[in-house]
Order: structure tokens, then C-alpha cells, then sequence
């Protein structure tokens, strides 16, 4: 995955052909407009064309709202694929999911750990149910966000940390529990 940071059709159509380029391969997986700049069907009329082209597996944005997408949706002929946007326990983003999801677009979390906002991990609601199903807070969000059908991208530089955001699939969080 990359995330394109032009503006505009010509700019974005050699950024992605430089960073192809520069990576030593033939296609991006996924490529995101980072954040909407005001010329962004120009912009995502170039990722439609490598897209086409093979040159990306699939494409999208990031930090696009409800408007900004139905705009790209409305005057494209292919669908955003993914929007990634900040998505945690305390900004659940119900309306935004819901929206995504009405017209088939992949909602994907950035920041699903609260970004180390004080108190996050903490919370004593959470830290019953991490208790509860013997696992870590942590993994109490990521299956959270997992189970209402959101991608999540969880940052650590840490290997104890990888491994446990990856060992989230072996548990669920019943009903009751997924009122945090």
C-alpha cells in the first residue's frame, strides 16, 4: 500500500510511475489519496487509469468524508475500493461505516489503538473485558473494530506487539461486550 500526495492528474500519473520506479516493481498492491486537496478527481482519474493499466491492484482515499467520497463516486468510473480513516473506540465513525459500507467500500482503520491518547488503554471497561477473555486491551480493540466489518492498521514497532494485534482471530467478543 502507498498513498499518493499530488494534486491533479499529470502529477499524480508521474508520482505513481517514480515510486513504481523506485520500489523495483510492477504494481502497488493499493495506492490512497492521502487527503483531499481540491483537484481530487483529477487526481483520482489518474489512479483509475493505472488501475486500469495493472499498474495498481486497487485504489481509494483516505480521510475523504461522506461528501468528498459521494464526489469521487459520482464522477468516476470506478469505486473506491477502500477509504481509510482515523477509527477507534472513542470515534467509532457509525455514520461513515454505514455509508462505506452502503456502497461497498472497504472502511479501513488508522489509529484503531487511539493513537496514545491518555487514558485509552486504560479504561476500566476495557481492561474487564481484555480480563475477561484473557487478552490484552489492545486485542479487546482490534477484534472490536474487526467484528463491525472495519479494516484495522495497527502502528508498533515492537514484535511482542505484531504478534498479539495478529492473534485476534481466534476469539469473539460477545454481543454485550461490543458496547464499549
Amino acid at each position: 500500500t502507498t498513498k499518493v500526495q499530488t494534486s491533479g492528474y499529470a502529477e499524480t500519473k508521474r508520482g505513481l510511475d517514480e515510486s513504481l520506479k523506485r520500489f523495483n516493481n510492477d504494481y502497488f498492491d493499493l495506492v490512497l489519496i492521502h487527503w483531499p486537496t481540491g483537484n481530487d478527481l483529477e487526481t483520482y482519474r489518474a489512479l483509475e487509469e493505472a488501475y486500469q493499466d495493472g499498474k495498481v491492484r486497487a485504489i481509494g482515499l483516505s480521510n475523504f468524508n461522506a461528501a468528498q467520497v459521494q464526489q469521487i463516486i459520482d464522477n468516476s468510473t470506478v469505486v473506491p475500493m477502500v477509504d481509510q480513516i482515523e477509527t477507534h473506540l472513542r470515534w467509532q465513525q457509525k455514520r461513515m461505516h454505514a455509508f462505506l459500507a452502503s456502497r461497498g467500500i472497504i472502511h479501513e482503520s488508522y489509529a484503531p489503538l487511539g493513537e496514545g491518547q491518555p487514558g485509552f488503554m486504560d479504561a476500566p471497561e476495557l481492561l474487564k473485558i481484555a480480563d475477561k477473555y484473557h487478552r490484552t486491551p489492545a486485542q479487546v480493540v482490534l477484534r472490536f473494530l474487526n467484528q463491525e466489518g472495519i479494516v484495522v492498521i495497527p502502528k508498533t514497532l515492537n514484535p511482542k506487539h505484531m504478534a498479539d494485534n495478529l492473534a485476534i482471530f481466534d476469539f469473539e467478543l460477545d454481543s454485550g461486550d461490543l458496547h464499549i
